[in-house]
């Protein structure tokens, strides 16, 4: 017996099917979230050496391009021997830079920790004095101080009873080191064949969107994934800039203020200013930390001097290089930040503004395309 049903009636159906089926998989997903985000965990863990590769490739792109169709366009030689010559090229240069990197960073680096640690007990005992001190000069905030001395003591007492933990921390941290650089040189071999194929992986690519989508919904997709590409390239590359700047900047000024541990302090402050907004605050409070235990005038110091970098920074230099790049509000900003640290952590933090940015874009883009559907003009 065949059924008539109504266009309407056939739309209601599908909707409510669809519906049902994607809250019991919501509800599924929540009742066993351990079992998925374990699941999730351990393929993200397996598929590390292809997000290095895929990073990798993406930072070296334009470099390739630049080699290739302007360092060797004049050159009389095989497309593919430029490729291949292009892509050596780029992986020689990142390795380069890495190694100078670490070279210089590193003893720095070590020194300043090892320094720090070694020190550490006798600034916690002068902290603890200095409070005491205070206590006395101003009996007023006597509670106050003497809370602040007893919690300093405390620490430093518990340095000697947390060696085990410490050193099984070490161990963990190290064979966390081990796989993360083990997943960074199979990275490697991934991006430099993502970088000698490119086309074909793109062709592959547009092939399976267009077999598996309407032509116009893999057009769209397509133009989705070049609004990514052009996202994440304007703002990984100009705020690694800024932040290189901002961490010279840092470096020089502290060791003219005679600041302790400057390298220590510059190279915290340069690495958190990748996360827009509250990276400032985020690698300031450490180091303010550290200089209170070794010398209050010197934290106060570099609190001002922090906050006028970040001034300049904010309204000066980070504006001249990304200029208007994400075309998000400050407010979005601060949404897609808090979000993507809860999700997945600094990570998140740091991807979260030019991923919300398409997803801005696109959302933005649908609403104005609707509402000229409708003749409707909203000021």
């Amino acid at each position: 017996m065949k059924i008539n049903w109504k266009e309407q009636t056939k739309d209601n159906i599908l909707a409510y099917t669809v519906s049902g089926i994607l809250i019991l998989l919501v509800y599924f997903l929540f009742s066993r979230w351990s079992v998925v985000g374990s699941f999730f965990s351990k393929v993200w863990k397996d598929l590390m050496p292809f997000v290095w590769g895929f990073a990798i490739a993406f930072i070296l792109l334009p470099m390739r391009h630049v080699v290739e169709d302007k360092w060797l366009k004049n050159v009389n030689w095989k497309p593919r021997v430029k490729r291949n010559v292009a892509v050596t090229v780029s992986m020689v240069v990142l390795l380069l830079i890495l190694a100078s990197f670490f070279a210089v960073l590193i003893p720095q680096l070590s020194s300043s920790i090892s320094t720090l640690a070694a020190n550490m007990g006798s600034y916690l005992e002068s902290a603890s004095s200095y409070m005491e001190g205070l206590s006395k000069q101003y009996p007023q905030y006597a509670g106050v101080f003497g809370a602040m001395g007893t919690s300093f003591t405390d620490f430093l007492s518990s340095l000697g009873t947390s060696a085990t933990s410490i050193v099984t921390k070490l161990v963990t941290y190290s064979i966390s080191m081990v796989t993360g650089l083990f997943s960074f040189l199979i990275g490697l071999i991934v991006a430099i064949y993502m970088l000698l194929d490119q086309e074909k992986f793109k062709r592959q690519a547009v092939k399976m969107f267009y077999a598996l989508l309407p032509r116009p919904r893999a057009e769209y997709w397509f133009s989705v994934g070049r609004l990514t590409s052009h996202m994440f390239n304007r703002f990984i590359f100009g705020k690694a800039l800024d932040s290189f700047i901002i961490g010279i900047a840092c470096w020089i000024c502290c060791a003219i203020m005679r600041i302790p541990y400057s390298p220590l302090i510059a190279f915290i402050v340069g690495l958190t200013n990748m996360i827009p907004v509250f990276g400032p605050f985020i690698g300031a409070i450490p180091c303010i930390l550290i200089l209170l235990f070794i010398n209050p005038v010197s934290a106060v110091e570099f609190a001002v001097f922090i906050l006028i970098l970040q001034q300049i920074d904010g309204n000066i230099l980070g504006p001249y290089i990304l200029g208007d790049s994400m075309g998000l509000p400050t407010l979005w900003v601060m949404f897609a930040i808090i979000l993507g640290g809860s999700m997945f952590g600094v990570l998140g933090m740091f991807i979260g503004v030019p991923v919300f940015s398409v997803i801005y874009v696109q959302v933005r883009q649908l609403v104005n395309d609707r509402l000229g559907a409708k003749h409707i003009s909203v000021k």
